[in-house]
C-alpha cells in the first residue's frame, strides 16, 4: 500500500515493537509510524535482534521517502539497527521510556509498587512479553529491557529522597530547552542529598543518553515520545485480545497484516489538541491520500 498510493509522510519516523500471542508463545513485529499518524511499514520477524531491526529499518528507507529524524524506545536491538541504517540523521530516544527506565533503576517502582500503585504498569508488560536471549546488561529482567543495571532495592527511610530524585529527573526530561535541562542536570551531578548509590545510577543513565535524550530540542517536528506508535500498539493489543492466541504463525501475520491495512483507514475520533483537526479523516488522509475506494478491502489490493 506504501509503495502504490506514495503517501506523502512528513519523513520523521516512530520505530516500536509489537507481540502477537500465538500458541502460548509469540510472533513479533516491527511498526514504523510517521508523524502524520499514517503506519508507513510492519514487518514479522522471528525475534527481536539488532539484525532483524536492520532488515525492518532497510525495508522503510526502501520506499523511497527522505527521513529526517527517527524516535524509538530505548531497545538495544533497534538503537543499533538506527546507528547502522540511519546513522546520517537525528535519534531521539521516547522520554517516557526513559523516565520509566530511571524509576525502575533506582527504585521508584518498587516504591510505588510497595504503597499498592504502580505506576510503570505498561513498561512492566512489555518487560514480560520480552523474549529472553534479548536481554542484555546486568540482568534483572525489569532492567533488561532498557539496558539498565539491576534495580536497586529502596528502604523506607529513603523513600522521599528517591521520589525528589525522580522528580529531578522528570523535570530534565520535560524541559523546554536543552539550556534549561542541562542547568538541572548539573545541579543534580552536584547534589549530595540524594542516597548515594541510586543518584549515582541515575546519573550515569542521562550521562550516557544525553545526546539522544535531548535530540528533539535541535529538530523541529521531532516528538519527543513514541506516543503514536504506541497508540497503534495499544489499537493491536485490543484486537489481539479478543482472539487469545493463534494457532499458527502465518495466521498472525496474515491478520495483523489486514489489521495494519484496516487501521490505516479508519478514521480519527478521538484526537486532541494540535491533532484535533485529524478527526474524521483517516491515517491515508492525514498523509495527502485522496480518492480511495469506500470499501477499505479493495485499498489493500494490488493494482496490478
Amino acid at each position: 500500500m506504501s509503495k502504490e498510493l506514495r503517501p506523502r509522510w512528513d519523513g520523521v519516523v516512530l520505530v516500536d515493537e509489537k507481540m502477537c500471542p500465538v500458541r502460548g508463545k509469540g510472533q513479533w513485529f516491527y511498526l514504523a509510524v510517521d508523524t502524520t499518524g499514517d503506519i508507513m511499514h510492519c514487518r514479522a520477524v522471528p525475534e527481536l535482534s539488532s539484525t532483524e531491526a536492520a532488515k525492518f529499518l532497510e525495508e522503510v528507507r526502501s520506499m523511497g521517502v527522505h527521513l529526517k529524524a527517527v524516535a524509538s524506545d530505548l531497545d538495544p536491538a533497534l538503537t543499533r539497527a538506527v546507528a547502522v541504517v540511519y546513522a546520517e540523521i537525528p535519534h531521539q530516544y521516547c522520554i517516557k521510556h526513559a523516565l520509566s527506565a530511571i524509576g525502575i533503576l533506582i527504585g521508584y517502582v518498587e516504591r510505588n509498587a510497595r504503597r499498592g500503585w504502580n505506576g510503570h504498569s505498561e513498561i512492566s508488560q512489555e518487560v514480560a512479553e520480552r523474549p529472553a536471549h534479548d536481554l542484555e546488561g546486568d540482568v534483572s529482567r525489569d532492567g533488561a529491557l532498557l539496558g539498565v543495571q539491576k534495580p536497586q532495592r529502596v528502604v523506607p527511610a529513603e523513600e522521599g529522597s528517591i521520589a525528589a530524585l525522580h522528580e529531578t529527573c522528570r523535570r530534565i526530561l520535560s524541559a523546554q530547552t536543552e539550556r534549561e535541562a542541562r542547568i538541572i542536570y548539573d545541579a543534580l551531578e552536584n547534589d549530595t542529598c540524594y542516597p548515594r548509590v541510586q543518584h549515582r545510577k541515575a546519573v550515569r543513565f542521562l550521562k550516557r543518553r544525553w545526546k539522544q535524550l535531548m535530540m528533539h530540542h535541535h529538530v523541529p517536528g521531532l516528538p519527543r515520545t513514541t506516543n503514536l506508535v504506541e497508540n497503534v500498539n495499544k489499537q493491536l493489543q485490543r484486537r489481539y485480545k479478543t482472539i487469545e492466541a493463534f494457532q499458527y504463525r502465518s495466521t498472525a501475520i496474515h491478520y495483523t497484516n489486514l489489521l495494519v491495512a484496516f487501521l490505516r483507514q479508519k478514521p480519527y475520533t478521538d484526537c486532541r489538541g494540535s491533532r484535533k483537526h485529524l478527526n474524521g479523516k483517516s491515517r491515508l488522509a492525514a498523509a495527502k491520500i485522496r480518492g480511495l475506494h469506500p470499501d477499505w478491502l479493495k485499498n489493500c489490493l494490488k493494482s496490478t
